[in-house]
């Protein structure tokens, strides 16, 4: 079972200097959260949190029910809502004395894509006069007069769920009512495109 979970948006990369090398981070922006209420077992069958990050401002007179941009459930156990009852904010509280997370996000969309780029596949010869270079080679077979599945073909690239495993963590900075996270290496997705830390 998880410790914990936090949800931010990605910002920008850059690169920081550890141990005499530079090396590649992203920044993270964490947006604000908050735990909605726990599915229980009695009535919903499980054991979950419900997040909701970025509460809408409500329009009492126009009996506007409360509302957020997302709301996220996640699986938890006895310690974590002893220690979140529903309502709690969740902050960077949540990473003190961690030192790597799991990072899942949503990566670029790159649209159609040919089997070059899509697959790395070498193509073929680029002399003698011919016009197969980035094609995809033979297809199959005459029989059974289809293509298997399974093969690599061109086509849609990107916008896939991705989880990345014991990513480390780098830094946290707060300033100015922001509070960043420093993370090693790139992250997937787009500018400011949420993206879910699992603490371990």
């Amino acid at each position: 079972m998880d410790k914990g979970w936090l949800i931010v948006t990605k910002q920008e990369m850059t690169k920081m200097r550890i141990d005499d090398a530079f090396v590649a981070v992203t920044l993270l922006k964490l947006i604000p959260q908050e735990v909605v209420r726990y599915k229980t077992q009695e009535k919903d069958g499980y054991i979950s949190a419900v997040v909701g990050i970025e509460k809408k401002e409500l329009k009492k007179d126009k009996w506007q029910k409360i509302s957020y941009r997302k709301m996220q459930e996640y699986k938890v156990d006895d310690s974590f809502v002893s220690a979140h009852q529903a309502g709690s904010v969740l902050d960077l509280g949540l990473i003190d004395g961690v030192t790597h997370v799991d990072v899942t996000g949503i990566s670029k969309g790159k649209g159609f894509q040919g089997m070059v780029k899509k697959f790395h596949i070498k193509g073929w010869w680029a002399t003698h006069g011919h016009k197969f270079t980035r094609t995809g080679w033979s297809k199959g077979n005459r029989k059974p007069r289809r293509t298997l599945k399974g093969h690599p073909h061109a086509g849609h690239m990107g916008v896939q769920r991705i989880t990345l495993k014991n990513i480390p963590i780098i830094d946290k900075i707060i300033k100015d009512n922001e509070a960043l996270v420093v993370l090693k290496w790139s992250i997937p997705g787009a500018y400011n495109s949420l993206v879910t830390l699992t603490i371990k």
